[in-house]
């Protein structure tokens, strides 16, 4: 049930995470930035969701690997990145940065890092 709950909580936090990332680097446009604003809300109860599963799993088998390790580091900047986003998009800009869209790229690669590195712990 746990690992279950933090697949979900991944699911929310990246999913969420990367329809913002994909808007700020341009797909939809036709979507305005300012209704991206809810979708933060949703990143943060999957963000709590995964900690909170996470916590519980690692209580289980609390064995830190270098897969572990890049996971967190991964999870940790990519969760950076997310503030930095909502930073960058709070006014309603009518137009996206370069840094903004930078950011939306490193954000990207960041949570197919942690996804692929959290599912290579299973079997290293």
């Amino acid at each position: 049930m746990i690992i279950t709950m933090h697949t979900f909580g991944l699911a929310v936090l990246v999913g969420a995470s990367t329809a913002v990332d994909l808007r700020v680097l341009g797909v939809g446009r036709q979507l305005p930035i300012s209704s991206l604003s809810g979708f933060f809300m949703v990143m943060w109860a999957g963000f709590w969701l995964n900690a909170f599963t996470g916590v519980l799993l690692f209580a289980a088998d609390p064995r830190t690997t270098v897969l572990f390790t890049i996971k967190l580091l991964s999870v940790a900047v990519a969760v950076g990145l997310i503030l930095v986003i909502r930073r960058a998009l709070a006014n309603g800009p009518t137009t996206v940065t370069p840094a903004a869209r930078t950011y939306a790229v490193i954000s990207l690669l960041m949570w197919v890092i942690a996804t692929t590195t959290g599912r290579l712990m299973a079997y290293l």
